[in-house]
């Protein structure tokens, strides 16, 4: 599952809503509560976010440099895992961003090969490249225990990486994770296309 091309998955759309509603923890999370507080705020303090973290680039030996953002502090560092084409710089992750400053908790968000900043040709990649991106930010970047926030197919891709890393990852938080829409998606593809994307029974 993990080599299945991104152009097979060039139907399905993340999908977006407006507001704070998109950031919801479930009733009874103290982050959710909280981001819901800041809407009043929100126009004065994501422009100040966005200057104040800045652009950094991790470089690896015959993958695309990935572009990120990393604030330290203290553990368990956060990391955000976006979803299916989304960049490091949604209303989502700058708003975790902002609430892991205000308690001073480490937290890195990173684009992916091929979108946003990070270098690398969008067709030539996979969700198979897009997890090991994942690993590279938690390998590389990463100092200490970590909670992953995976947002859409970065839902996914958070538990794989929970999966690979059980060492370094401590806890998971999806945002309307997407597990089962790709696994649906994949199963619903023709015969003709599951044939080129399947390895071929030896």
């Amino acid at each position: 599952m993990a080599g299945v091309a991104v152009t097979a998955l060039a139907a399905w759309a993340p999908r977006r809503s407006s507001g704070w509603a998109a950031v919801s923890f479930g009733p009874r999370c103290v982050l959710s509560a909280l981001l819901a507080r800041q809407h009043e705020r929100a126009s004065r303090w994501l422009p100040a976010c966005r200057q104040k973290t800045s652009l950094s680039f991790l470089s690896r030996q015959d993958l695309p440099n990935l572009a990120y953002k990393h604030i330290k502090g203290k553990s368990p560092g956060i990391i955000f895992v976006p979803g299916y084409l989304s960049n490091m710089n949604g209303t989502k992750a700058l708003a975790i961003e902002e609430f892991c400053k205000s308690l001073g908790h480490a937290f890195i968000r990173f684009d992916y090969s091929g979108v946003g900043s990070s270098g690398g040709n969008l067709e030539e990649c996979t969700v198979g490249k897009w997890r090991k991106d994942v690993l590279s930010i938690i390998d590389d970047l990463a100092i200490g225990p970590q909670i992953l926030v995976g947002s859409s197919l970065g839902g996914w891709l958070m538990l794989h990486a929970a999966i690979a890393r059980p060492e370094k990852v401590v806890a998971l938080v999806g945002v309307a994770t997407a597990a089962d829409d790709l696994v649906t998606r994949f199963n619903q593809l023709p015969v003709e296309n599951l044939r080129c994307l399947l390895p071929p029974h030896q």
